[in-house]
C-alpha cells in the first residue's frame, strides 16, 4: 500500500480466523484468500498478517492482498524459539506469538506497545471485518493518547445478513469454544518460552487488553466455558477487560455462568451499556427471551463478580464539537473520529444493524466507534486509570458509573 499524507510508520496487525480459505492465483502464483464461500465454524484456524500505514486509506481490494495467510502447526512446545529469532521463518501461533512479543517489547512508540484482542459481532462478512479493522486502527491506534500498539483480531464465519441472526449464534458458539484452543498455545507458550533457563527472555511489561462487541460477547461467553474446568488454564493473560453493547443476557455475569469466572483471566472488567441501543432491543424482543446486558447493564450489579464495573452510556445522544483545552482524551477522542471519517464505517454499521436513517440511534450500539466520550473513556481505562479517578464518569453507586456528554 501507498503511504498516505503524514505517515510516520506502519503498524501491524494479526488475524485469527475459522472462515473458509480458498487459493487462488495471483501475480504467476498460488496465494491464500478467505473466500466466504462456505459459512461453517471450521474446526481449525489460520493466522493472518496485516501492515498498516498510519494515516492511508487503502481500498478494500488493497487490504484483501495485503492480509498474508499463516496455516496453524502443531508443535510440541515454545520452548526452542528464541526472543531475537525471525518469525518470518515460523508458522502458525509460533509465528503469531513471537512476533506479538517482539511488536510488544520494542513498540514504534514507546509510550504504546499494548495489544488489543478484538471479538467483532453479528453480520459481519470478511470484508466488514476488514472494514472493522482498519477503523479500530483509526481510533485506538493512531492516537498518541492510546496505549494500543497493535489488534489481534478474532473475526468468525458469520453470514453477513440482517437475516441470519439465528446462524450466526449457531456459528458463535464453536467459533468460542475454538479460541479455548487458541488461548491454550497462549498459555503454553507463555509457560515455556518465560521458563527460568540462561537467556531467559524478558518480561516487556505490556498488556493484551480483550474487548468483545455485540454478538462477539457470545463467542466469548463460550471461550470462557471452554476452558473454565481447566486450572492449567487459570491464567490472567488479558489487563482489562471490554464487554462493550453485549448482546448477551443480562445475567450473563452472574454466579454459575461463565463470564462470572472471567476475573481469573483479566485484572478488571467494563461493562459499557445504553438503554437507547435499538440494536439490541431488537434482539431482545424478536430473537432472544430477556434483556441484554449492553442495554441495561447487569440485572443485579451486586451479584456480578469482583473487579467488574459498568459505564452506563444512556445520556450520550448527541453530537459534539470540542476546542482544545478540556480533557485531554476527550479532545484526542474528536481528532480520532475525524481522522477515521476518511473512510466512514457508517455504511456497514447501518446494514449490520439495520437502523438506517438516523445516526444517532446508530452510535447507541456503536459508541466505542464513533461517540468521544466512549473513546476518551476507554482510552483511561485502558491505562489502567482508576474509575475514581476519571473525572468525565459521574459515579451513581458503589461500581456503577455514568459517562458524563462533553460540555458544548
Amino acid at each position: 500500500m501507498a503511504p498516505g499524507a503524514g505517515d510516520t510508520h506502519m503498524a501491524r496487525h494479526w488475524i485469527i480466523t475459522n472462515r473458509e480459505v480458498g487459493r487462488k492465483r495471483e501475480n504467476g502464483h498460488f496465494v491464500e484468500r478467505v473466500t466466504d464461500d462456505r459459512r461453517e465454524p471450521l474446526p481449525v484456524f489460520r493466522i493472518g498478517q496485516l501492515d498498516l500505514s498510519t494515516g492511508a486509506t487503502p481500498t478494500i481490494d488493497e487490504m484483501h492482498r495485503a492480509v498474508e495467510l499463516v496455516e496453524d502447526d502443531f508443535v510440541q512446545g515454545y520452548d526452542a524459539l528464541a526472543p531475537d529469532e525471525n518469525p518470518e521463518r515460523l508458522a502458525g501461533s509460533a509465528r503469531l506469538f513471537l512476533s506479538l512479543y517482539q511488536q510488544m517489547t520494542a513498540p514504534a512508540d514507546p509510550k504504546k506497545g499494548d495489544t488489543l484482542f478484538f471479538l467483532h459481532g453479528f453480520n459481519y462478512s470478511w470484508e466488514d471485518a476488514l472494514e472493522h479493522l482498519l477503523r479500530l486502527h483509526r481510533v485506538y491506534v493512531e492516537p498518541p493518547e492510546s496505549p494500543i500498539g497493535q489488534i489481534l483480531y478474532f473475526t468468525w464465519p458469520s453470514y453477513g445478513s440482517s437475516f441470519r441472526y439465528p446462524s450466526d449464534q449457531k456459528i458463535a458458539q464453536p467459533s468460542g469454544t475454538l479460541l479455548g484452543r487458541v488461548f491454550g498455545k497462549a498459555v503454553r507458550f507463555y509457560q515455556d518460552f518465560f521458563r527460568p533457563r540462561d537467556g531467559q527472555p524478558a518480561f516487556c511489561g505490556r498488556k493484551i487488553h480483550f474487548a468483545a462487541h455485540s454478538m462477539g460477547n457470545q463467542v466469548a461467553q463460550e471461550f470462557i466455558r471452554s476452558i473454565w474446568d481447566y486450572e492449567y488454564l487459570r491464567m490472567p493473560m488479558f489487563g482489562e477487560v471490554l464487554l462493550l453493547n453485549a448482546d448477551l443476557e443480562w445475567t450473563g455475569l452472574e454466579k454459575d455462568r461463565p463470564l462470572h469466572d472471567l476475573p481469573e483471566y483479566c485484572t478488571r472488567i467494563h461493562v459499557y451499556n445504553h438503554t437507547g441501543d435499538n440494536a439490541l432491543g431488537v434482539s431482545e424482543s424478536t430473537k432472544n427471551d430477556g434483556k441484554r446486558l449492553g442495554k441495561y447493564g447487569p440485572r443485579d450489579i451486586d451479584a456480578t463478580p469482583p473487579r467488574l464495573v459498568v459505564a452506563d452510556c444512556s445520556s450520550l445522544d448527541g453530537s459534539v464539537t470540542l476546542t482544545p483545552g478540556g480533557d485531554p482524551d476527550q479532545w484526542a477522542a474528536v481528532q480520532a473520529l475525524a481522522r477515521a471519517d476518511g473512510r466512514p464505517f457508517l455504511a456497514t454499521a447501518e446494514r449490520i444493524t439495520r437502523l438506517v436513517g438516523s445516526r444517532e440511534r446508530l452510535f447507541d450500539h456503536w459508541g466505542y466507534l464513533h461517540r468521544p466520550e466512549v473513546v476518551a473513556d476507554i482510552y483511561k481505562v485502558l491505562r489502567g486509570v482508576s474509575s475514581s479517578h476519571i473525572s468525565t464518569r459521574e459515579q451513581m453507586r458503589d461500581r456503577l458509573f455514568r459517562l458524563k456528554p462533553i460540555a458544548r
